[in-house]
């Protein structure tokens, strides 16, 4: 059996450039790569043929894994990678399945995942033995890669904290924070929130988070990593009702009778759902309490009451993910972390709260 070592020797490098040149998991010189390719073909080291040959011949095409196309904002990343990648002159398919499984009977010269978990799970199982460049589109998520991808993330602790000031400044003290996850949840949006609300709830923190606080059958970290080939089942993944959650989050807040003047989403479609509901139920926005989200999607031109939120810019988001992918398939040299700057767009869902407790919007 042909091994990587063989390759190494024949090639006069060592067994980690073979490995990065294979992989394409890191950066190696454009000739050398394809000193690599051209020897491991010959000695007959096939673990996957048809990515072998993508390499060489260009199919100008790449795909998107992204299980949830029903969210906005991967609607607009999907939007923001076509542009990128028409004027290369390339298309971008939806893989709407993460069996990666498949990728061996599926054209394409790269892959874009649509987040950390669904790239650690490629990376860790079918994606050892394919050559297919790859880029993950990521939101600060704490997830060690198994072996070196580029990262096109969001600065969501920057932001978070931003949009925690931005509450503050007009004169929110006491701000409830909605998400889908537990309340053990380690993501950046949720640590700024808490560390921010510590100094100011102590030990009623628990009082002003909403969320499923454990009664998910399935989380994130739960994805079965699929042990043989063929039975990489991901069918729980990402199937999150935002809006439907933010409703019934928006039922637990009136519910709890809490004294949280202003309320952070997990997302912007979490937001809608909550703000939807509590008009229903006869509160008005912002003048009982304020929202905000977050995602800046496009969703938010089109509403009756535009949301307030922190925009993560998610058009250009997807170019920059296009933008690299194309880079490492063309042998350029490629940064390996992107983090992506966040701004505040107001709409009319925050008040200003006067001095005495009242609002200054209805």
């Amino acid at each position: 059996m042909v091994t990587r070592k063989d390759i190494a020797r024949e090639a006069g490098v060592s067994v980690s450039v073979v490995s990065r040149a294979l992989n394409n998991s890191g950066y190696v010189n454009a000739q050398k790569r394809e000193k690599i390719l051209k020897i491991a073909e010959k000695l007959g080291y096939f673990p996957n043929p048809k990515a072998m040959h993508l390499m060489k011949k260009k199919t100008k095409q790449i795909l998107f894994y992204s299980k949830n196309m029903k969210n906005a904002y991967n609607t607009e990343l999907y939007e923001g990678m076509c542009k990128a990648a028409e004027e290369q002159d390339y298309i971008v398919a939806v893989c709407g399945s993460l069996k990666f499984y498949n990728i061996r009977d599926i054209m394409a010269d790269g892959l874009i995942l649509s987040d950390a978990i669904v790239a650690e799970r490629y990376l860790r199982n079918e994606g050892k033995n394919y050559f297919l460049p790859a880029v993950v589109a990521t939101y600060d998520d704490p997830v060690t890669f198994t072996r070196s991808i580029p990262v096109v993330g969001c600065d969501l602790w920057e932001g978070m904290n931003m949009l925690l000031e931005y509450l503050v400044l007009h004169g929110h003290h006491r701000i409830a924070y909605v998400s889908p996850y537990v309340f053990e949840e380690n993501g950046p949006r949720f640590l700024a929130w808490k560390s921010f609300m510590l100094s100011e709830a102590g030990d009623r923190l628990m009082d002003y988070f909403y969320g499923l606080t454990g009664q998910r059958e399935k989380t994130d970290s739960q994805i079965p990593d699929g042990a043989e080939e063929g039975e990489s089942e991901y069918s729980d993944y990402l199937e999150d009702d935002f809006f439907g959650e933010g409703a019934r989050a928006a039922d637990a807040f009136l519910k709890r009778k809490t004294d949280a003047t202003a309320v952070v989403c997990f997302n912007d479609e979490m937001a809608y759902g909550f703000c939807k509901r509590l008009r229903e139920l006869g509160k008005r926005i912002p003048r009982d309490v304020s929202v905000v989200g977050i995602d800046g999607s496009y969703v938010g031109r089109y509403v009756e009451q535009p949301l307030t939120t922190l925009s993560t810019d998610p058009f250009g988001h997807g170019r920059i993910c296009v933008e690299i992918l194309l880079s490492m398939i063309n042998g350029r040299e490629i940064r390996y972390r992107t983090k992506l700057p966040t701004r505040i767009i107001e709409g009319e869902t925050v008040s200003h709260r006067r001095h005495g407790g009242g609002t200054g919007a209805d």
